[in-house]
């Protein structure tokens, strides 16, 4: 009796689950029957207007803010630092004496070599009386020479006497050649050490650093008693009275920026424009031009020497053109791609091509002005295609 009792309550629970999940299962699919079926319910986007209006191309680069003139003085000789005249901050002009280096051993070279240039004077004086000498006797033998000859040849003396005066005019004419000769070696050598005292003197100017132009001692990184060399930076000089903006423009785009194009750049608080000044005329490592604007001191005014500065190129004006957001455009090879048009709550996919762009506005053609395209998609562009049903959202 319990037995059956307890089977039958078990069939009972048994029935009453089959029954719940039948119940539920039809509750389910009654649910979906009402619901939208897949694939028909709008898509969520955000739309824009595409509008007729211009568009100035432009190039966007960082520039970096210089100083117009920067020297960096080295010396052209080793030696050691005597004295430094001039600190960081203190301003300097053209021709100013900025450092002096030891220049004791020139100094004694170019004594060595005016001393060489007195004796070889002496030298020389000397020599000219030994010449003027010469020049005496050699008149004196000649006459005599000539004499003897005449008298020889009418027999008032011996053919012999004759040939010894003869002999004694021409030794003495020899003397005098070498002594001139002489004079003319010794001439040589003023000449060559007086050339080898003026290259010791401007050497000598290599010892006295001066300033090249201008301006302001920006760094010292040298005190009396360090050694001076060639390649080694001592002070910097920059000129700050005015400043030019340099950035580096890439290879491909050398055909649209150039000499001439003008930049737009902020300073103070304002917008100011000035053309590049320079272009320089190769390519670094990195396959970049580097440009500078020079602009005028009043349009620099707010500029720091050293801050890095956005800066845009002006390329070219498109007039009269279809604009879009670039967020609107699905891009292709070679400017080309496409938008997708909300036609009656439809998509439309519109090929395009683009003619421009500025930021984040594009010139296309392809669409006209008062269509409405997807800016916008919140799950990607991925799931939209041409007939799918959107629900704009503003």
């Amino acid at each position: 009796m319990k037995r059956g009792l307890r089977i039958g309550l078990l069939l009972l629970v048994i029935i009453l689950l089959i029954s719940g999940g039948l119940f539920l299962i039809k509750q389910k699919k009654k649910e979906l029957g009402q619901a939208t079926p897949y694939g028909e319910q709008p898509r969520p986007v955000t739309v824009v207007t595409a509008k007729k209006g211009d568009l100035h191309i432009e190039k966007a680069y960082l520039a970096v803010v210089e100083p117009f003139e920067e020297a960096r003085i080295s010396a052209r000789v080793t030696a050691e630092v005597k004295q430094v005249l001039v600190d960081e901050g203190d301003r300097v002009k053209a021709g100013s004496v900025l450092a002096k280096l030891d220049a004791e051993e020139i100094e004694h070279r170019i004594a060595s070599a005016e001393a060489g240039i007195e004796q070889a004077r002496a030298d020389v004086r000397a020599n000219r009386a030994a010449v003027e000498a010469l020049e005496t006797s050699s008149a004196f033998w000649q006459a005599e020479k000539e004499r003897d000859r005449t008298l020889a040849d009418k027999g008032a003396i011996s053919p012999v006497q004759a040939e010894k005066t003869a002999e004694k005019a021409a030794d003495i004419k020899g003397k005098l050649a070498a002594a001139r000769q002489k004079s003319r070696a010794i001439q040589k050598q003023i000449e060559a050490r007086q050339q080898q005292k003026a290259e010791l003197v401007s050497r000598r100017s290599y010892y006295t650093l001066t300033s090249p132009f201008s301006g302001r001692v920006s760094e010292r990184m040298t005190d009396a008693g360090d050694m001076a060399a060639p390649g080694r930076n001592l002070l910097v000089i920059q000129n700050q009275d005015r400043l030019k903006i340099s950035f580096d423009v890439p290879q491909k785009d050398l055909p649209e920026v150039n000499k001439g194009k003008k930049v737009t750049f902020s300073a103070g608080g304002h917008t100011r424009k000035t053309p590049i000044s320079v272009m320089y005329p190769a390519l670094d490592k990195a396959k970049m031009m580097r440009a500078e604007a020079w602009p005028e001191p009043a349009a620099a005014a707010g500029l720091m020497s050293g801050a890095y500065v956005p800066v845009t190129v002006s390329i070219k004006k498109l007039e009269n053109v279809i604009l879009v957001p670039e967020s609107a455009l699905i891009a292709g090879p070679e400017a080309k791609g496409h938008v997708f048009a909300v036609i009656k709550d439809r998509l439309t996919a519109k090929p395009v091509e683009m003619l421009g762009r500025t930021g984040n506005r594009i010139a296309v053609k392809g669409i006209d002005a008062g269509t409405r395209v997807v800016e916008n998609t919140y799950l990607g562009w991925a799931v939209l295609s041409s007939g799918q049903k959107v629900a704009v959202v503003q």
